[in-house]
């Protein structure tokens, strides 16, 4: 009865046994590429567009993961197209892996700079003091429920005629 391997070693090589193209591993750098390579495309991508949040962060690194992925499927195409027949199936299958990493790409991009717009739109709004509205709205309340203020009558003046006062003065 097998059990499969037992040492480290042979646990890591087995790991890959179902790897046929890697388009779907898990892990971002296979073995035969470079990890130095993904790295330095993960610290460009994050000096071209400088995330400022741990959420932006993981847009740009979404974005590096899409891309190094779209750049294995077209190693693949580019393998298929130089073998003297051509598998149709694989290159329906590779175009599909193609498209969606394309997509992931674009659709993070997207994302990003959408989060970052709302973002320096957030820090541009300028600061305006509510001290002018409150002291309004304080004077507005004080006059509402102050005490109503006496009536202070003032004596009617009547207008007479010139022919009427002559008469009333007589």
């Amino acid at each position: 009865m097998q059990t499969g391997p037992r040492t480290a070693q042979g646990k890591a090589a087995s790991s890959m046994n179902a790897m046929s193209h890697g388009l779907t591993s898990h892990k971002v750098v296979l073995p035969g590429e470079s990890s130095a390579a993904y790295e330095h495309l993960v610290d460009c991508l994050m000096e071209e567009h400088q995330p400022g949040t741990p959420t932006e962060g993981l847009l740009v690194e979404e974005m590096a993961q899409a891309h190094w992925r779209l750049n294995r499927v077209r190693y693949r195409q580019d393998l298929a197209f130089q073998s003297e027949t051509l598998d149709a199936k694989l290159l329906a299958l590779l175009h599909r892996y193609a498209t969606g990493y394309e997509r992931s790409f674009f659709k993070a991009l997207e994302t990003l700079k959408k989060l970052q717009r709302e973002r320096l739109a957030a820090k541009k709004q300028t600061f305006v003091s509510k001290k002018p509205e409150a002291a309004d709205l304080l004077a507005l309340l004080e006059e509402l429920t102050a005490p109503p203020k006496p009536v202070q009558h003032q004596p009617e003046v009547i207008a007479l005629d010139p022919q009427t006062q002559n008469e009333a003065a007589a």
